[in-house]
C-alpha cells in the first residue's frame, strides 16, 4: 500500500490509520517509552492500521545505526526505520548541555541542544511533513527528543503527545513551551506527571488522559530456578533497570553500604539490567547482567524488596511489575511519581537519606507479616489500575477524539 492508502476490513469499512513516532523500537530494545510504544502498537493493531516511525538505532547513548533502514514487520506491526544522520558522543554533548542547564540560553542554543541530543533524523520529519495528513492520529513518545519536537511541528493537528515528563533541567527550555503547545491531546502515565505539565505549560482545554501502562505478569515465575542458576542462597533485594548513576544507582549502593554495616545477616543487593557505569564491587552487591524477560520476572518475584532509587521517573514499570508479583517497593522520596505510587497503593516505603534507607530496608526484609500485607496491597493496586484493557480504552478515547477533529 502507498502511504495514503488504508487497509480495508470486512464489510468495506476502512480502518483508521494510527502512527507511532518513537526514538527506538524493537523487541530487544529496553526503555520505558520504547517498551510502552511497542506494547501499545502490538495491541492497537486489533482496532487500527498501525505504523511505527522510528530510527535505525538500538543504543540511546550514541544513536549508532545498527538496524536496517526501511520497512519491516515486527510482531504484526509495520515498522519504518530512518537512519540517524549524526551519532552522539556523550561527553561532548554533556559539555555543551551542562552550561545551558545552569544559565539562560537562546532559542538557537536550545535548538542546537535538540539536534545534539538527537536522534537527528531529518528524513523521518520529512516523511511526516509529506504524509502526516494520511494518519487519523499520530502518537509521539517522549517530549525530550528531536523526532518529537520537529515531528509535532510537521503534523500537529491530529497528534497525541505521550511526553513521559519528569522535572529535569531541560524541561525549563523555552523550546518545550513551543512543543507542549502543539499536540491536540496528551496522555500521561501518572497523575503527578499530569500535574507537572499542567503547572508548567497548561493544558489549554485539550483532551487528556492519565493512561498509565498495562502490566502483564506470568502466572508462575521460576523463582527457585532463578536462585539456583545464580547461586542466590541468602535473601536478596533487587534493583532492575539501567545500572546508571543518573538513575540513582551510585547513591543506592552507598546507602546499601550503610544498611549492611548495621545489620547482621543483611540481605544481598542484586542488580540486573544494562550496565552504564563501572560495575559495582561493594561487598554484598551482585551484578547479574541484562536478563531476558522471564528471568527478570523470576528475579522480581523472589526479591524481598524492589528498590527504585531514581529521582526522575514518569511511571516506573519495574515498580509496578514488582508490586504485581507481591514485592514491596522502597523508593526515592525525591520522585513525586514513586512516592505517589507508594501512597496510593500502600505497598511501599520511601526514603530521603541513608538513615531512612537503612531503617526501611531492614524493616521490610525482616518483617514477613508487613511484607505480605504490602505485597497484597500492591497486587490489588496493579490489578485495579493497570489492566491492559482499561489502559487501551483510554488511548482509544484519545485517538477517536483527535481523528474526529
Amino acid at each position: 500500500m502507498t502511504p495514503g492508502e488504508r487497509e480495508p476490513i470486512p464489510g468495506g469499512v476502512r480502518r483508521k490509520r494510527v502512527g507511532l513516532v518513537v526514538q527506538r523500537y524493537g523487541v530487544d530494545i529496553a526503555g520505558g517509552s520504547e517498551s510502552l510504544a511497542r506494547a501499545l502498537a502490538e495491541r492497537l493493531v486489533e482496532d487500527y492500521e498501525v505504523a511505527v516511525l522510528t530510527t535505525c538505532a538500538r543504543d540511546y547513548v550514541t544513536w549508532r545505526n545498527e538496524l536496517e533502514e526501511g520497512r519491516e514487520r515486527v510482531n504484526g506491526v509495520d515498522v519504518i526505520r530512518f537512519r540517524v544522520e549524526e551519532e552522539r558522543e556523550l561527553e561532548a554533548f554533556n559539555a555543551f548541555a551542562e552550561p545551558l542547564y545552569r544559565a539562560s540560553s537562546s532559542r538557537e542554543q536550545q535548538l542546537e541542544f535538540l539536534r545534539r541530543q538527537g536522534p537527528f533524523v531529518p528524513r523521518l520529519v520529512a516523511e511526516l511533513e509529506a504524509h502526516g495528513g494520511d494518519y487519523d492520529a499520530l502518537l509521539f513518545f517522549t517530549y525530550l527528543y528531536y523526532p518529537t519536537y520537529w515531528g509535532l511541528e510537521a503534523a500537529p493537528e491530529r497528534s497525541i503527545l505521550i511526553p513521559t515528563t519528569h522535572d529535569e533541567p531541560a524541561l525549563r527550555f523555552g523550546i518545550y513551551d513551543e512543543l507542549f503547545a502543539l499536540p491536540r491531546a496528551l496522555a500521561f502515565l501518572t497523575a503527578p506527571e499530569a500535574d507537572l505539565v499542567a503547572s508548567r505549560f497548561g493544558l489549554g482545554g485539550r483532551p487528556y488522559e492519565v493512561t498509565g501502562i498495562g502490566v502483564e505478569i506470568p502466572p508462575d515465575p521460576d523463582v527457585e530456578g532463578f536462585r539456583i542458576r545464580n547461586e542466590l542462597v541468602r535473601p536478596y533485594v533487587l534493583y532492575a533497570g539501567r545500572v546508571d548513576g543518573g538513575k540513582g544507582c551510585e547513591e543506592m549502593i552507598r546507602f546499601y553500604e550503610t544498611y549492611r554495616s548495621r545489620v547482621r545477616g543483611a540481605a544481598e543487593l542484586v542488580l540486573i539490567g544494562k550496565l552504564a557505569m563501572p560495575e559495582p564491587r561493594a561487598p554484598g552487591v551482585r551484578y547479574l547482567g541484562y536478563l531476558p524477560e522471564h528471568e527478570k520476572m523470576a528475579a522480581l518475584a523472589g526479591a524481598r524488596v524492589v528498590i527504585c532509587p531514581s529521582p526522575y521517573e514518569s511511571l516506573s514499570i519495574v515498580l509496578l511489575e514488582g508490586m504485581a508479583l507481591g514485592a514491596p517497593a522502597l523508593a526515592s522520596a525525591r520522585s513525586p511519581v514513586l512516592t505517589d505510587h507508594c501512597r496510593r497503593s500502600n505497598a511501599g516505603l520511601y526514603y530521603a537519606d541513608a538513615e531512612e534507607f537503612a531503617e526501611a530496608l531492614d524493616l521490610l526484609v525482616q518483617d514477613g507479616r508487613l511484607r505480605r500485607a504490602l505485597g497484597e496491597n500492591g497486587r490489588r493496586y496493579v490489578r485495579e489500575r493497570y489492566r491492559w484493557e482499561a489502559v487501551l480504552d483510554r488511548y482509544r478515547r484519545l485517538i477517536e477524539a483527535v481523528s474526529e477533529g
